[in-house]
């Protein structure tokens, strides 16, 4: 019991102390509800009390042909916070111990279900885990750590040839972030390269898929209209983006003589988590004799959680959606400890950097 839950439990007190130690440096209180919440948490929150909204802009003196309100922001996490507030329990106090308790549940299920028996690399593996870029999000008022832990989850069933689950948990997973339907990719083919089966690949990749048309429906039942969460992305995501071009203007600043430390330490973190992409799927490549489904179903879901921020245009923070890339970390097992270590510590460094940006606002 206590190899089982002792290592994460360690590497989980581990990072909060580094959180609570990055805020009190620029004159924060991490144990402060308060100190966790930005602007996309009140969203959140406000689905959580009062639920979704959907209105012309024009109430706000914005264009009436555009939509506001809350319907682009996925419902399973304020739906989870509301029996914590009818408890009693404050709306902010609720989010950041739902988000902690799924980030330490994260850890629990990563090393248990994938990690646990490749032993020394693999325990570097998870505190990796916990640092790996846009970790700060998994703590804070956001669904980051609820949706890294259903990829875990769905993972460690794709591992265990429990089909029905890996479908669950993508539905789950679709239902917390509209990105998160992009695992039933990975989901579908991985179950595919296992079973060489039709039924079991259909089970998981359209259970992946239903969770996101469950929140289609939900919405066309309270607010009337399917596609309200489009809607109010639309104005904020109005095309396409140059997914090479949208890449160089966040790593630009990295390069950039005398440059300001904020953009720079985004830059650096866009750079690490490309850096870990080539590394991991290099890996993947040079172990290929090794392979099995998880390694292909980590790979296809790094690279779908990579490349779609840089797809969709503006108004995406793509410094939190890095923290959907952690799959890669499972194609890094096979390194070297030393090289794993010393990841490790670039990645304490890089997070440590992050939580002084989240905590003075710089970060949204």
């Amino acid at each position: 019991m206590a190899v089982a839950v002792l290592p994460p439990a360690l590497v989980f007190a581990g990072v909060r102390w580094l959180f609570a130690f990055a805020a009190a440096r620029v004159g924060f209180d991490a144990a402060n509800p308060f100190a966790w919440r930005r602007w996309d948490s009140g969203h959140y929150l406000v689905i959580a009390v009062r639920g979704w909204e959907l209105f012309s802009c024009a109430r706000l003196g914005g264009r009436v042909e555009d939509t506001c309100g809350n319907a682009a922001w996925f419902p399973l996490y304020p739906w989870l916070l509301r029996p914590l507030i009818a408890l009693g329990m404050r709306p902010e106090t609720a989010g950041v111990w739902l988000s902690g308790t799924a980030a330490l549940a994260m850890l629990v299920v990563l090393w248990n279900g994938l990690l646990r028996k490749r032993g020394l690399r693999g325990l570097v593996v998870l505190a990796m885990a916990a640092v790996f870029p846009g970790a700060v999000y998994a703590h804070a008022i956001f669904p980051t750590s609820l949706a890294l832990l259903f990829i875990v989850l769905a993972g460690t069933a794709l591992a265990r040839r429990r089909w029905a689950l890996v479908g669950l948990w993508g539905a789950f997973l679709s239902m917390t972030y509209v990105t998160g339907v992009l695992l039933a990719v990975p989901n579908t083919v991985a179950t595919w390269l296992k079973t060489r089966a039709v039924r079991p690949t259909v089970v998981a990749g359209a259970l992946s898929v239903a969770g996101f048309l469950a929140v289609l429906l939900a919405q066309q039942l309270i607010l009337g209209h399917w596609d309200g969460w489009y809607r109010t992305y639309q104005k904020g995501l109005p095309a396409v983006a140059r997914p090479l071009e949208a890449l160089m203007t966040i790593l630009q600043p990295a390069f950039a003589d005398n440059p300001d430390r904020r953009p720079r330490t985004l830059a650096l973190q866009e750079l690490t988590v490309l850096g870990l992409l080539v590394l991991g799927l290099g890996t993947a490549l040079v172990t290929r004799h090794r392979g099995n489904s998880v390694r292909a179903w980590a790979a296809m879901a790094a690279v779908l959680f990579w490349a779609f921020p840089l797809l969709v245009g503006r108004g995406v923070s793509v410094y939190r959606a890095d923290a959907l890339v952690l799959p890669v970390l499972l194609l890094l097992v096979d390194l070297p400890v030393w090289m794993l270590v010393s990841v490790l510590v670039w990645l304490l460094t890089l997070a440590e950097a992050m939580a002084e940006l989240f905590f003075t606002g710089y970060l949204v």
